[in-house]
């Protein structure tokens, strides 16, 4: 009987282990589960910026399309152009996009645009639809380099020399989400 008593006490000390570690283990857990909370009682100071990007040299290319013809549906095409830190400024970057004509009686977009403005400190890529000749909205979608986790949106104005325009460009950018 003396060997079981000492087995017992064994047995009750590595229980009473279990359970110290367990303990342990869950006062971390729930250490490690308020660091979220804690973390956004102190938020890191997002970055917010708004800055304009003009573009010269704006041009369409449509492989199926000569200058002046426009877009059919279903059409697609790119565009690029030089990007300024201000009109007639100094050379920042460069842009591109590919374009989809669209044609549907329900909108009243002409092309669905993809963008990169490729700068020299990183790339901003962005998203949205168009009526021909007019202002459009496009949301950001992300970046790269100093615009990672970028988000926001952002109004252009293209004029490219294809469709009568002078080959201009204008974009007007909201950026939010990005570290100081």
């Amino acid at each position: 009987m003396g060997a079981q008593g000492v087995s017992s006490r064994r047995g009750v000390l590595g229980r009473g282990l279990i359970v110290v570690a367990g303990a342990l283990g869950l006062g971390g857990a729930v250490r490690h589960s308020r660091a979220p909370e804690a973390l956004a009682a102190t938020p890191s100071r997002p970055f917010r910026t708004e800055f304009k990007l003009y573009g010269r040299h704006l041009h369409l290319h449509a492989p199926e399309r000569r200058a002046g013809q426009l877009p059919r549906k279903g059409d697609r095409h790119t565009a690029y152009a030089e990007l300024l830190d201000r009109p007639d400024g100094a050379p920042v970057g460069h842009f591109s996009a590919a374009h989809l004509t669209l044609d549907s009686p329900f909108a009243a977009a002409s092309s669905l645009e993809i963008h990169t403005f490729d700068l020299g400190d990183g790339t901003i890529h962005g998203l949205g639809s168009a009526a021909r000749g007019a202002d459009a909205a496009f949301v950001v979608l992300g970046g790269t380099g100093k615009y990672t986790g970028a988000t926001g949106s952002y109004l252009a104005r293209l004029l490219p020399r294809e469709l009568g325009g002078n080959g201009s460009a204008e974009f007007h950018l909201k950026l939010a989400g990005l570290e100081a």
